[in-house]
């Protein structure tokens, strides 16, 4: 093949290639796609957060968030030294405070934290969330102290949290006036593309 006809050749290639451009150009499109992005109740969230089985001191509020109270009904909270156990850790799936379910259809990594009003809360471990998995095994715990969680949720898994407050039988004492309130945190990373 001469040198003429290999450069008329490539010379018909990028003349269809630029007709073929130039025919598919437009000025503008619209794509419509559906996105459902309802907002739910902590029990039916991509995160699922429910009660468990721990009476009225745990419970989904009016607005179908997951709460946490020791003064529920007359109280004023809980007791000074004394111990606490919402759920029972050597029986977690049949008995516990709340339950933690990814109800995604793919892994996620889930992290929690517990992140206390007053320093209360941070010197000993007067208040933990114990984490089991199904078959009752201990997966992590997060404390009032500062200890923190993160573990690997498949898909459509549920996880059973034993809540313990120690206001001094086995740690420090604390006094009436003390506060172990504060806010759980959970963030969820997609295992497979590492965003949060």
């Amino acid at each position: 093949m001469s040198q003429l006809t290999k450069t008329l050749l490539v010379a018909g290639v990028l003349l269809v290639a630029g007709v073929s451009v130039g025919t598919s150009a437009f000025t503008t499109a619209q794509v419509d796609r559906q996105a459902n992005v309802d907002v739910v109740a902590d029990e039916a969230g991509l995160l699922g957060l429910t009660d468990g089985t721990s009476g009225e001191l745990v419970f989904q509020d009016g607005e179908g968030q997951l709460g946490i109270d020791f003064t529920a009904g007359t109280a004023g909270g809980a007791n000074t030294n004394a111990l606490f156990e919402l759920g029972n850790p050597a029986d977690p799936t049949a008995s516990q405070a709340f339950m933690i379910t990814n109800n995604d259809v793919e892994s996620h990594v889930i992290e929690t934290e517990y992140r206390a009003n007053t320093t209360d809360a941070t010197a000993e471990d007067n208040l933990k969330f114990e984490v089991y998995d199904g078959s009752g095994t201990l997966v992590d715990t997060i404390s009032a102290s500062g200890t923190t969680a993160s573990w690997s949720a498949p898909a459509n898994t549920t996880y059973y949290v034993v809540v313990t407050v120690d206001t001094g039988h086995s740690s420090d004492l604390l006094g009436p006036n003390a506060d172990l309130s504060g806010t759980l945190g959970f963030s969820i990373d997609d295992t497979v593309e590492g965003g949060a």
